[in-house]
């Protein structure tokens, strides 16, 4: 539907004042009276409001009058055949879709007068084609079917031309075509000039006999289905889809599966539409339940194709995902680059597009807005968003810039494979017909989110791909000492699980102790200048035990604002022997202790360095399970002796719990 509405205003934008090289050649008085009488405009309702904030009025005076004050919007054309039954295209009323700003489907008279559909007759989706009722209205003047043509006849495609009334045009029937799946029947083929608004209106020969419905135009070819095939469905509803199933982060893999079902009709076509949506839904998810249990043995965390994202953890603090490499079919870590933009009060949006409809967002939220701002109003974190990322309403080329989304249409929550909860809000845009979808999770400094953009029939499709696509997200988090103290402390029922056995307290220019269910860190301001500026990133990772992958705590690094002091804290499990042999490599080379893990003070980049092993773990005699490293650096050349006498301090202070 918003395909429509959006060609709808472009369309007049662009050509007004353009010519219109439609010929037509008139057919009797009578004739064109009869078709004129019995050909109808399908509109549906204008969407009543908009619940968007713009940074100025929208310019209307843009949109020619007529649309403007329009209550409808034209949408395809329809015919009258019998005193109570109408044909149309299927895709103009596409009982497919379940819009949640297109509701009710109507037909208008030449004079205007508008009549609700009732009862759906018959319909295919594969042929294209719908037989209905209205409400209230039956017709004395409507169109006979003929089943016979002649190639090479002269033939008038009729319909709504643009949403400004009935209009015939003149061609020549030139052949058939056959239809393109599997040849299960033939199309007509005319250069009959069409347009968008012809969809559902009849291709009449020179007797005003319709021969076929209109339902698609390609290069300057108007294409018909003949009127024969509308016989050969009955009483039946019949739906027919083709769809090729995969998932955003595989690629390379897809299955093909179709959906075919039917109904017994006559039915109100709201209810054919529920009805449809349900059994569809039902369709969908079990197919990709079934598609990613096929991939089960490759799926992350599973099989060895996942060896790499459970050793290793990701630089990053934003949002990066578990994806499958093409080039080795391996599960990898991106490394996503992001655009960033500054806002008000030192408030910071960064924004990712990884694939063609999703969005990974990390906000830093401005010093005036709170976190429990964040929390408790959708609304905050979107406005950011927008403050960041300019999305403008179009009108021609004039484009006028969307402050806010206002109040989601719904809200709930979610709790993904390894305990980590988000917020699933959804948002519509009533004036293209299109939703918002966003997946919102805390961090210290704001809130991190993925967002896509969908069709409003489509949410509860994307909703299901959202929430599987969660369970490959990669998460850290990164703040300063303040900022963290809010996001631990505050009613956050959005915390993951894992934070409950973390604490942080801290004095400034005293002492800091980060105590967490694996080991905690306690060191005074001699090791580092505690104070609330004192950034601290936590790095998530995964180990995998008996074949289920946990989330745990991977690294913690403390550095103090504006100064290169810092110190890293890694837990290190040992690889598989499976992973490519640099990772098998590097691990010896730690446990050996070998450099930078010697404990001895090296320069690097201005600063001097010194790392070491802080504790080894052996379930095993002579085989380490897992250790911990440490490594700190400091600004400037610093004396041998001074280093190693404060990196010592520095491992006083880490306890590793068993």
């Amino acid at each position: 539907m918003k395909k429509y509405v959006i060609f709808i205003l472009i369309a007049f934008v662009a050509c007004a004042t353009g010519k219109n090289t439609a010929h037509t050649k008139s057919l009797s008085k009578e004739l064109k009276s009869l078709v004129s009488q019995s050909c109808f405009e399908v509109v549906v309702n204008k969407p009543e409001k908009d619940t968007l904030t713009y940074e100025k009025e929208l310019p209307w005076h843009l949109i020619p009058y007529n649309i403007r004050v329009d209550k409808y919007y034209s949408i395809g054309t329809a015919f009258a055949v019998s005193p109570t039954e109408l044909l149309t295209a299927f895709h103009v009323l596409d009982l497919k879709t379940d819009s949640l700003i297109y509701k009710d489907f109507y037909i208008r008279d030449t004079q205007g007068n508008v009549y609700e559909i009732d009862k759906i007759l018959a319909f295919d989706s594969h042929r294209d084609f719908i037989r209905f009722t209205v409400k209230n209205k039956t017709f004395t003047k409507y169109l006979k079917l003929k089943e016979e043509y002649v190639v090479g006849d002269t033939v008038y495609a009729v319909g709504n031309a643009y949403g400004e009334g009935i209009v015939m045009r003149q061609g020549e029937l030139i052949g058939t075509y056959p239809e393109p799946e599997d040849n299960r029947f033939k199309l007509l083929k005319s250069s009959s000039d069409v347009n968008f608004g012809n969809s559902g209106g009849p291709l009449v020969d020179d007797d005003a006999d319709v021969v076929g419905i209109v339902i698609q135009r390609k290069d300057n070819i108007a294409y018909s289905l003949p009127v024969s095939e509308v016989s050969k469905t009955g009483n039946r509803g019949v739906f027919h889809v083709k769809m090729n199933f995969g998932f955003t982060l595989l690629p390379e893999k897809t299955i093909v599966k179709d959906f075919d079902d039917e109904l017994q009709l006559p039915m109100g076509y709201k209810e054919i539409k529920k009805t449809f949506n349900q059994r569809f839904k039902n369709f969908y998810t079990d197919t990709m339940d079934q598609f990613l249990a096929q991939e089960g043995k490759g799926m992350f965390p599973h099989g060895d194709e996942s060896l790499i994202p459970l050793f290793d953890f990701t630089d990053s603090y934003l949002l990066q995902v578990n994806y499958l490499s093409k080039d080795n079919n391996k599960w990898a870590i991106s490394n996503i680059e992001y655009k960033e933009t500054k806002i008000r009060n030192n408030g910071v949006i960064r924004i990712a597009n990884p694939d063609k409809r999703l969005l990974f967002i990390d906000i830093s939220r401005p010093d005036d807005v709170s976190m429990m701002d964040m929390l408790n109003d959708p609304k905050v974190g979107m406005k950011l968003v927008l403050e960041g990322q300019s999305i403008t309403r179009d009108f021609g080329d004039v484009k006028t810039r969307i402050l806010s989304l206002g109040d989601p249409i719904a809200t709930e929550y979610h709790t993904d494979n390894y305990q980590r909860k988000w917020r699933l809000c959804i948002w519509v845009m009533e004036y293209s017909d299109e939703a918002v979808i966003s997946c919102t999770t805390p961090t210290p400094e704001g809130m991190a989110a993925i967002v896509f953009v969908c069709e409003t029939s489509e949410i509860e499709f994307w909703k299901y791909d959202t929430l599987k696509l969660l369970n490959f997200i990669q998460l850290s988090y990164f703040g300063k000492l303040k900022d963290w103290n809010d996001f631990l402390s505050v009613n956050n029922k959005l915390l993951p699980e894992v934070f409950s056995n973390v604490t942080l307290n801290y004095q400034v220019q005293e002492n800091l102790k980060l105590n967490c269910a694996d080991f905690t860190i306690n060191v005074t301001n001699d090791s580092i200048a505690i104070n609330n500026d004192v950034k601290m990133g936590v790095t998530f990772g995964y180990i995998r035990n008996n074949n289920v992958a946990r989330w745990t705590i991977r690294r913690v690094m403390l550095s103090e604002d504006q100064k290169d002091n810092y110190f890293v804290l890694i837990n290190w499990y040992a690889p598989d022997t499976q992973l490519p042999k640099d990772y098998i490599t590097y691990w010896d080379s730690i446990v050996k202790g070998e450099h930078p893990y010697t404990m001895k003070p090296f320069a690097s980049d201005s600063t001097t360095k010194i790392a070491a092993v802080v504790k080894k773990i052996q379930d095993q005699p002579e085989k380490v399970s897992k250790l911990y490293t440490l490594f700190m650096g400091k600004a400037g050349k610093v004396e041998e002796e001074k280093m190693i006498q404060d990196f010592k301090i520095l491992m006083n202070g880490i306890t590793i719990n068993k």
